[in-house]
């Protein structure tokens, strides 16, 4: 079964915003463009997983990648620190977690 990358994304942009608060304004472009991108690779790892083309070892790498590419894509936008880019990083993945670990049947958030 797939989820909805959009809807995905979605959760995820409003749990961001939520963390960064006054700042959003600021990420909000490069934001929303990597949270998408999060977003598809939780449906790629599902639908790779579900083929049995990758283990739960490799599913979770991949989505750490990801992870740490949007985390290091906040660092760099001007006045954003490392603890409110991690914090915006967590808030995406605890928004997403539920759905994501249930559909792949394994915690990989």
């Amino acid at each position: 079964m797939n989820f909805d990358v959009s809807a995905l994304t979605t959760t995820m942009t409003e749990a961001v915003r939520g963390a960064i608060g006054d700042r959003w304004s600021t990420v909000r472009e490069l934001a929303e463009k990597e949270l998408g991108k999060l977003a598809q690779t939780l449906e790629d790892v599902r639908d790779l997983h579900a083929r049995g083309t990758i283990d739960e070892g490799r599913a979770w790498d991949i989505v750490e990648i990801q992870r740490n590419t949007l985390l290091t894509v906040l660092r760099g936008v001007k006045g954003i620190g490392i603890l409110t880019a991690r914090g915006a990083v967590d808030a995406a993945g605890r928004a997403a977690a539920e759905v994501v670990n249930r559909l792949l049947g394994f915690k990989v958030i």
